[in-house]
């Protein structure tokens, strides 16, 4: 039992008082956490206690004892500061307006073909190719006057293809169905986030056919459920991208030869040691110690010299004339000169982390391990709609939805008919 509530310095005294006084304090804490939570809103995969006010009184038969915040145990005052700042951060990473608009786009003959967004629809509206119009006949409106109750659009020309009216299939009717703007893990109807189900930093590099016109595998998650999900699918991300990683590291015969985007300049490095080896402990070292350290820190100044003859002037210095430069540099590799602090400073701070000439970011090679072959990539899509499945286990994805759904979108080109006449398309 914890006793929150007595201050006093003198225990000794009071010690029949503040046993009682700890009971007390630990059935106000325990009605205290019961209130909270029925007033706590539950989600899934997440426990929190959020608090209406900086202070709440509990009273009990006998009497009342105040219980603020102050009083509470660290661990809980922590777990309430947590709650706070991301109720602060709710609203800047939650989308301003809902995701799907729900616009029925109609052919010439009143049947339904998709759903759009109200911005695509009044660009087709815009360009003269479609009216506001309803399902129902009589209901056909011209202006914007009836746009909220009509929510629909006809085109005013006979559209190409005909898939949309293969009716049965899965992704017909996910095309034709309305979407429910709420999240699809745990059904949250307000403060929602797009979520990637491929991760954007793979969706972004697949060729365009794959994301032009592809909403179906962007879905709408609340802010906790968003976290939860992206956890583990940064885990299968970090994993995938290690085990390519790794076969190139055997390709190439070097290890580790692609895991870091910096690698350590052994050169660089040996150049700064000497420095700050010399700007340290030049008293207490032997001479012979003394005399190789300085001559690696000269060679590296005297390279620094020749690159600002050249124009190469990365650290900011004066671009130096030949004359001038090769002056200073005999002052530098004399050795009766002794080494400034300001020389011997540049060389204790030199970046001896250089750039890894053989790294490729993780999106990079994993997107480059699939060669852009049409089926392989559609094998990938597919993986990450079981993964989300199988770790989100979402109860309210939009009607028609399918893990088998197809992961182009549009018709095949007749000069690509070749590899990827088994991959289905929208």
């Amino acid at each position: 039992v914890m006793n929150f509530s007595m201050t006093n310095k003198t225990t000794k005294p009071l010690l029949v008082g503040a046993t009682l006084l700890t009971a007390s304090s630990a059935f106000c804490y325990s009605m205290y956490l019961l209130r909270k939570k029925n007033e706590t809103k539950v989600s899934k995969n997440n426990f929190s206690i959020r608090r209406s006010s900086h202070e709440k009184k509990i009273h009990d038969e006998e009497g009342s004892v105040d219980i603020s915040e102050e009083n509470l145990p660290p661990h809980i005052r922590r777990e309430i500061e947590k709650e706070r700042r991301f109720e602060a951060k709710r609203e800047l990473i939650s989308m301003k307006s809902p995701m799907y608009d729900n616009v029925f786009m109609l052919d010439n003959n009143r049947e339904p073909m998709c759903t759009i967004s109200l911005k695509k629809a009044r660009w087709y509206v815009r360009k003269g190719i479609a009216e506001w119009s309803s399902f129902m006949e009589h209901g056909n409106q011209s202006s914007d006057d009836g746009l909220e109750e009509a929510k629909c659009i006809k085109l005013l020309f006979e559209p190409s293809g005909g898939n949309y009216q293969n009716t049965g299939t899965p992704e017909n009717l996910y095309l034709k169905s309305a979407k429910q703007n709420v999240c699809v893990a745990c059904g949250s109807t307000d403060h929602h986030m797009r979520h990637y189900i491929v991760p954007y930093a793979y969706r972004s590099l697949l060729p365009d056919q794959y994301k032009t016109h592809m909403s179906h595998d962007i879905v709408i998650l609340c802010p906790e459920c968003h976290v939860s999900c992206e956890k583990l699918s940064k885990a299968k991300m970090k994993s995938m991208e290690n085990a390519l990683r790794d076969d190139l590291s055997k390709e190439v015969g070097i290890e580790n030869a692609f895991c870091s985007p910096v690698v350590d300049d052994a050169e660089l490095h040996h150049v700064r040691s000497c420095a700050i080896a010399l700007a340290r402990w030049r008293g207490t070292m032997p001479e012979d110690k003394i005399e190789s350290h300085e001559k690696v820190v000269r060679r590296y100044l005297a390279g620094i010299v020749n690159a600002r003859c050249c124009g190469k002037n990365e650290d900011g210095d004066k671009i130096m004339m030949k004359d001038e430069a090769q002056e200073h540099k005999k002052r530098i590799l004399d050795r009766s000169v002794p080494l400034t602090k300001q020389q011997l400073q540049k060389a204790c701070s030199v970046n001896y982390r250089v750039k890894n000439p053989h790294y490729i970011s993780g999106s990079e090679l994993v997107v480059r391990s699939l060669s852009g072959d049409a089926k392989k990539i559609e094998n990938f899509v597919v993986d990450w709609r079981k993964h989300f499945i199988d770790t989100v286990n979402p109860k309210f994805m939009p009607v028609g939805w399918c893990v088998d759904n197809p992961v182009v979108c549009g018709r095949q080109d007749e000069g690509k008919s070749g590899e990827a006449e088994c991959v289905k398309q929208w």
